[in-house]
């Protein structure tokens, strides 16, 4: 009977370990199927030079995440274009002229580097988008959506910045955003995709890649789940013949207790 009650033991702890491991390796895997990040977006001379600390800061406390908000949605840009096309009933702006748009240039600041194995977790980018108008109204409200692509693969949406005017080809409209990834976000090489949209018109009206300067092409980042910094536990084990001495050491007053005749008739 006690042979059987201790099987049934053995069996229960069986399965509860196996159990626990399994939810493990669930929790894990939703893990690492989930992105967040928090991002901060603004025109580049509004920027205040503490605006990096302040983004990253956040990600310390409870936050609403760039995915929360719908800025981050992780869609490719294939599904995002087909999204656009098919909400709006006209395909381009219902004009007589169409303006040209260009992003001029674009770069790229790392920060937060807390293991220091070379990828980091905060990424600052910089665009200058201009516009050319043949009426002379050089001035237009737009908006950009911004794409991160894993060792070449497809661009995935990460967020996408509030209407903002540009005005012909004037430096002081360079819009900046900062990103800081919090989870799902493997250590890699990302290259970067910014796209264009005028206010109204479904189509992309300029892109700006890697493709187009090295600035976005291979940036070293991952999340903070993988920015961790391990303190490494040193654990000292004695071992051999002076852990045995150490024991009869300790033994002995007990012995001298339990048998003092035995031991005072021998001596």
């Amino acid at each position: 009977m006690n042979n059987l009650k201790i099987k049934i033991a053995k069996i229960s702890t069986l399965l509860i370990m196996t159990t626990v491991f399994l939810i493990s390796l669930a929790n894990a895997d939703e893990l690492e199927a989930s992105y967040s990040s928090i991002s901060y977006g603004v025109l580049s001379q509004e920027a205040v030079d503490d605006m990096r600390l302040s983004v990253t800061s956040k990600s310390d406390v409870l936050i609403i995440s760039d995915q929360t908000t719908g800025k981050a949605t992780g869609k490719t840009r294939e599904e995002i274009q087909s999204i656009k096309e098919a909400l709006l009933d006209t395909p381009s702006m219902s004009r007589s002229y169409a303006p040209e748009f260009t992003i001029y240039n674009a770069f790229t600041t790392l920060y937060d580097d807390f293991d220091q194995d070379g990828y980091y977790q905060t990424l600052s980018v910089v665009f200058d988008a201009d516009i050319y108008s043949y009426d002379g109204n050089d001035l237009s409200e737009v908006y950009a959506l911004l794409y991160l692509s894993e060792n070449g693969g497809p661009w995935v949406h990460y967020y996408t910045t509030d209407d903002f005017l540009i005005h012909s080809d004037s430096d002081k409209d360079e819009y900046a955003v900062i990103t800081t990834f919090l989870q799902g976000y493997h250590p890699g090489y990302y290259d970067l995709l910014i796209d264009l949209y005028q206010i109204g018109n479904p189509n992309i009206v300029a892109s700006f890649s890697s493709d187009d300067s090295a600035a976005l092409y291979a940036l070293p980042l991952e999340s903070n789940d993988h920015d961790q910094v391990y303190v490494e536990s040193i654990y000292i084990h004695h071992g051999g013949s002076f852990s045995a001495l150490l024991l009869i050491l300790l033994l002995l007053p007990l012995a001298l207790r339990l048998f003092p005749a035995k031991l005072r008739g021998n001596s």
